[in-house]
């Protein structure tokens, strides 16, 4: 379950600590002055702590049949977030990268971020079976809240 994502996430932190490791090896305690370097980390940081914890979230069992329901979307929206983590997360290494290093170590270093950060293109584009995870994920919000608010039309 959520393996994919999973390794995403795994991807997602070897990133940040080549990116972490370069920007202390060219920087050392000068680091902590580098300002534009230090908010791409945090940046990476964070978004590499949500999509962990989306995941994990995720994975928990969920028993009952509504309940069911309730964690195939948050599976999905797991999945989303990943997608969209990555898609951040490599914005800010690059960023990091840019501002750290230049010439053939910030080619190679590209090139490695591009290995590590492999994502599925095709996750957020329109399929057969019902569009985007995205656009799937926000039809089940809308048909849960309509669904509430039947139910608690009735109650008054």
């Amino acid at each position: 379950m959520l393996a994919d994502e999973r390794r995403a996430v795994a991807s997602f932190k070897k990133t940040a600590l080549m990116v972490f490791g370069l920007a202390m090896q060219t920087f050392g305690t000068k680091l902590t002055d580098e300002q534009e370097v230090l908010m791409h980390l945090a940046d990476i940081t964070i978004d590499v702590f949500s999509a962990e914890s989306a995941v994990l979230r995720a994975r928990r069992p969920h028993p009952r049949a509504k309940r069911a329901a309730r964690g195939a979307r948050t599976r999905m929206r797991a999945r989303v977030f990943v997608n969209d983590a990555a898609m951040r997360i490599d914005a800010s290494a690059r960023q990091a990268l840019a501002a750290t290093v230049d010439g053939d170590t910030l080619r190679t270093m590209l090139a490695a971020l591009r290995r590590l950060l492999k994502v599925d293109a095709d996750q957020h584009r329109s399929r057969r079976d019902g569009g985007s995870p995205t656009r799937r994920l926000s039809e089940a919000d809308i048909r849960s809240r309509s669904q509430w608010a039947g139910w608690a039309g009735q109650a008054g």
